[in-house]
């Protein structure tokens, strides 16, 4: 009998991976990836986690499946970007979730793949999991204060491998101009989505780049990997592809593997 009583116990506890110690639990729903990896990273994730917008897809054009709301229905606490909360989809599916839910935006300022600013996102997410669960507030402060030792250290090596950069002009997709002017490169020109643009919009833009010692046009994978190739073909420039949130790419599964993925992309380029 004690040894079925124990068997029991472990089967339910392999099928339970989002109890932790003391018996709590934590069921979050994350506006997007960027978010999932800097809670999973400051739980040891341990926590049950459910992402609106994953790595490859892009924010504005979202829908939420029903296990999703599903899912919210009964969490603990929702994370969602400050450009997310009157997103139609998003705001439905936080509508129809647990009133008791505790719904928190996360109005950071700034691209979240720039170093400084992914600081900043991991120490309101910190004070944020710290209040939601108090017991778990002295492992969270060593998990941040760790993650924001490995940020900074990120910073210095992309800041050496970005170095030979500097003076360098790109056209860029607006979505990832900040980032760019971050490395240290000039954004002649922005640019929004493929369906956007208009023939006007792309004279425009090569004749910004006209006499600028352009060096690459840089797109976006979420709003459009090959909108920026027939400018960067007209400008016999490298075509660059960045991305905005881990999980997109091979070799982009946390939020360090982006940073060295979009600044490997940039210091390939050699200006010229």
């Amino acid at each position: 009998m004690m040894r079925r009583l124990l068997l029991l116990v472990v089967m339910l506890c392999l099928g339970c991976p989002e109890v932790v110690a003391g018996g709590e639990t934590l069921r979050v729903v994350a506006g997007t990836s960027l978010v999932e990896d800097i809670v999973s990273d400051l739980t040891s994730g341990r926590v049950s986690m459910v992402t609106i917008t994953p790595g490859s897809s892009c924010p504005g054009h979202t829908d939420i499946k029903a296990a999703d709301m599903a899912f919210a229905a009964d969490a603990d606490v929702a994370l969602v970007h400050q450009f997310q909360e009157n997103m139609p989809q998003v705001k439905t599916m936080l509508a129809a979730a647990n009133p008791q839910l505790r719904v928190e935006t996360l109005a950071i300022r700034g691209a979240w793949t720039i170093p400084t600013v992914q600081a900043e996102a991991s120490r309101r997410i910190a004070e944020i999991l710290a209040a939601v669960r108090p017991s778990w507030q002295a492992e969270i402060r060593q998990r941040v204060a760790a993650r924001l030792e490995r940020i900074a250290a990120a910073e210095a090596r992309a800041r050496q491998r970005l170095a030979p950069l500097a003076g360098g002009a790109v056209l860029a997709a607006a979505m990832q101009a900040e980032f760019v002017r971050w490395a240290g490169l000039t954004v002649v020109k922005e640019y929004g989505r493929a369906e956007d643009l208009t023939p006007r919009d792309l004279v425009g833009l090569m004749e910004a780049a006209r006499g600028k010692r352009v060096i690459g046009v840089v797109d976006n994978l979420q709003s459009g990997a090959e909108t920026g190739r027939p400018l960067a073909d007209e400008l016999r420039v490298p075509h660059l592809v960045l991305t905005n949130f881990p999980g997109s790419l091979p070799g982009t599964q946390d939020y360090f593997g982006l940073l060295d993925y979009n600044v490997g992309r940039l210091s390939a380029v050699a200006v010229r």
